[in-house]
């Protein structure tokens, strides 16, 4: 049985003034996402060791994407963080899917009980999330493991 948890609120649900829509673009860079999650690895490192964890970061290098490079680490630590303090002798196995106008990361094998893990901070995960643009979900496939995913918007490329 696979389930399915979409966290966030539907865009079309979102308060998002066109001054918050300006200031959001104007703090956006291009971020190297192999490097910018092998940074985030390199501070999980003691964690993942203690649980007896490994950390697998799957992103090609040559990946980058538009945001706000503090909220966006904010985001994928705690993601990340939440499926490190919830596995034991696991792989924690880190990807990006990128399909035309969305870019999705991926942290699979986040454990039965992944939501849990983040609960305490859930709500603010999610509101930066929403602020990046983006979505997170939860994918659960039973006997498969589970997956946490965040989503978020491509750049419009130029004409």
């Amino acid at each position: 049985m696979k389930i399915q948890f979409y966290a966030s609120r539907p865009v079309s649900e979102r308060p998002l003034t066109s001054s918050a829509a300006a200031t959001r673009s104007a703090a956006c860079s291009k971020v190297p996402l192999h490097a910018f999650i092998n940074q985030l690895f390199a501070g999980l490192q003691p964690l993942a060791m203690k649980r007896g964890s490994i950390l697998l970061n799957g992103i090609p290098a040559d990946l980058t994407i538009s945001a706000e490079e503090n909220m966006l680490a904010y985001v994928l630590w705690n993601l990340i963080k939440g499926a490190v303090n919830n596995t034991k002798s696991e792989c924690v196995h880190i990807i990006a899917l990128v399909k035309d106008d969305r870019t999705m990361i991926c942290v699979k094998d986040v454990g039965a009980y992944y939501y849990h893990a983040i609960s305490r901070e859930y709500r603010k995960i999610q509101d930066a999330a929403e602020k990046l643009g983006g979505s997170i979900s939860l994918d659960h496939e039973g006997i498969h493991g589970a997956s946490i995913s965040f989503s978020i918007a491509n750049p419009p490329l130029a004409a």
